[in-house]
């Protein structure tokens, strides 16, 4: 009798959640892309200073002259080429982030534009609702809506463990790719150590360049996925620990990839990632228990409505 209100308002409650959501995360990522451009300015003229020095050296300047002469010349290039590329790694990594938050702000906004009018749809509905349960039962009236209301809220719930999997599983995807990099990585290197030639070496750093994009990948979405577990533990009342997370894409994006290229650094990222794989995933598992509870709820619920209205 009362369905079709019901489910109309779960849409719009869950639509409003969300609102508020968005409202909170937009000042955050506004924050964050404000910094990240700041960042990527200040490396820009970084890299173009260090562009600077290698094109000195390469010419036919002073300096180029001055190192030719003591006999070591080849030696400041190699020093300075080092230096140009940390600078363009981390120039590029703050491109790439900016890039990620405007294109996540532009979403946000859109979806803050088309849920602006939610809390009058609301009120109209609510409205509607309680006319036809006062004309039609009003003696049901007091117990439907709480029933209404627990079901609603649960369904919310249900909702924001769904995205809050969803962000986490994509992060495991991510670190699981990385892991398969990095392990061809290692494998290509004890190759080239054996005398692989240029074809292993080139792989080796194909690799590593590949694990360094899934790392990218995984740090912007573990960043995600933290603010879909604060509306989880905000809304749905779930406590979760991703303390230290955050931080372990700055350990492999700040001058990594020029020293790992020893065997033994490849190994221990290897190790770095897999960690993070383990607790990402027990954090995911614990978030499926959750939903699993919840969904149990509010089938519950449901059937308890059903129940009430049928038997009237």
């Amino acid at each position: 009798m009362f369905q079709k209100y019901n489910d109309r308002l779960a849409e719009l409650q869950a639509s409003k959640r969300q609102r508020n959501n968005d409202l909170r995360h937009k000042g955050l990522l506004e924050s964050q892309l404000k910094q990240r451009i700041q960042e990527r300015e200040s490396l820009l003229t970084q890299l173009k200073a260090e562009q600077r020095d290698v094109d000195r050296l390469s010419g036919l300047s002073l300096g180029a002259l001055f190192y030719t002469l003591i006999g070591k010349k080849q030696e400041k290039l190699s020093e300075e080429e080092t230096e140009l590329l940390q600078a363009r790694l981390r120039y590029e990594e703050a491109a790439h982030d900016a890039a990620d938050l405007e294109q996540e702000l532009a979403s946000l906004d859109a979806r803050l534009t088309e849920s602006r009018y939610v809390d009058n749809d609301i009120e109209a509905l609510l409205q509607e609702k309680e006319q036809q349960i006062k004309k039609l039962r009003p003696d049901l009236a007091v117990e439907l809506k709480e029933l209404t209301k627990r079901e609603t809220e649960a369904q919310a719930d249900c909702k924001e463990l769904r995205e809050a999997i969803n962000a986490g599983q994509s992060v495991v995807s991510c670190l699981l790719t990385a892991i398969d990099k990095l392990d061809s990585a290692k494998n290509w290197g004890t190759y080239d150590m054996l005398g692989g030639g240029l074809i292993a070496t080139k792989m080796k750093h194909d690799r590593i360049d590949e694990a360094r994009d899934a790392i990218h990948s995984a740090s912007h979405k573990l960043q995600m996925f933290e603010r879909e577990l604060k509306d989880v533990e905000r809304d749905v009342h779930v406590s979760i620990d991703i303390g230290g997370m955050l931080a372990f894409g700055d350990y492999f994006f700040d001058g990594f990839f020029i020293d790992w290229i020893v065997q033994g650094r490849i190994k221990e990222a290897v190790s770095q990632v897999e960690e993070k794989h383990g607790r990402i995933s027990r954090i995911v598992a614990d978030l499926s228990t959750e939903l699993r509870r919840k969904e149990s709820d509010l089938a519950g619920y449901q059937r308890q409505q059903s129940s009430l209205i049928e038997n009237a």
